[in-house]
């Protein structure tokens, strides 16, 4: 998947990113995180997803939620 396939039509928001693991983390808006690794040129896959059990109020609190799930 294209990093532009992930961002199409608004769907995702980017909330974190790690350089060194090569992986990013996306919020749909809502309940959803989504964790995605680089896999080769301008190439993403999906390897985890996670439901929150509140709905994020704003892009810092989903980033926050990213955060802790990064950190494990």
């Amino acid at each position: 998947m294209k990093l532009f396939d992930i961002l199409s039509q608004n769907e995702r928001v980017i909330v974190w990113s790690d350089q060194a693991d090569a992986v990013l983390y996306t919020w749909n808006q809502s309940l959803t995180l989504q964790c995605f690794i680089w896999v080769a040129p301008d190439t993403w896959e999906e390897i985890d997803v996670r439901t929150l059990s509140y709905a994020p109020k704003s892009i810092d609190d989903a980033r926050r939620a990213a955060q802790v799930w990064a950190d494990g």
